[in-house]
């Protein structure tokens, strides 16, 4: 979701207070908190839903 909104890891850093984070969080080497997850989907305008689905995937129903 960053790289669509063409926001630098460095820019979304600043905005969560965590370059390195950022980093971890895209490499899968940390859990975000909730506190997080909430700072990163307003730096990127997005629901917590779109941000779950960018995440983990839509999920299907039957």
């Amino acid at each position: 979701m960053r790289k669509i909104r063409g926001i630098s890891q460095q820019r979304l850093g600043v905005l969560i207070g965590s370059q390195s984070m950022v980093s971890r969080i895209e490499n899968n080497k940390t859990e975000p908190t909730d506190h997080t997850i909430l700072l990163l989907c307003d730096a990127l305008n997005i629901s917590f839903e779109e941000y779950f689905s960018a995440a983990f995937g839509k999920k299907k129903t039957t």
